[in-house]
């Protein structure tokens, strides 16, 4: 499967009665390199995804978003996202 792989956040996007053409197998997973780009999944060092990895907590129903910084700043509250400060320690 690839040293990628080793550790990965499975997203559970489009799982349970998938709808055709709205995308599906999304991951977390180790990157290749900073410069390569994946084919819709979401790649970092290993140290970051171990890092994501040791603080997720499944019976929290953690929920992924990704945004530019600037428009997660524009949202967050609105949204009822962690403060951006909290984006600091990551």
């Amino acid at each position: 499967m690839g040293e990628q792989y080793r550790w990965l956040i499975v997203v559970d996007y489009n799982r349970r009665d998938p709808r055709p053409g709205a995308g599906s197998c999304i991951f977390l997973h180790i990157w290749k390199s900073p410069d390569k780009g994946t084919a819709g999944c979401t790649a970092m060092p290993e140290e970051d995804l171990l890092t994501i990895l040791r603080w997720l907590q499944n019976e929290k129903n953690p929920l992924l978003v990704q945004l530019p910084r600037a428009e997660y700043e524009k949202v967050w509250t609105n949204w009822g996202l962690p403060s951006p400060e909290l984006l600091e320690k990551f």
